[in-house]
């Protein structure tokens, strides 16, 4: 697995954050979400 980056706005962007999944390392790295969620053929919690 890839590491995951810390993200600056992690913190703002996990209080509006959908996904269910709170223990999730990527939560709140939008991109990280994003870019995992989709490689796998998956919609995020964010686009469903």
């Amino acid at each position: 697995m890839a590491e995951v980056r810390e993200c600056p706005n992690r913190k703002r962007n996990k209080e509006t954050c959908p996904c269910p999944y709170t223990d999730c390392s990527r939560h709140g790295i939008c991109c990280e979400c994003m870019r995992y969620h989709l490689s796998k053929g998956q919609k995020p919690a964010c686009m469903r």
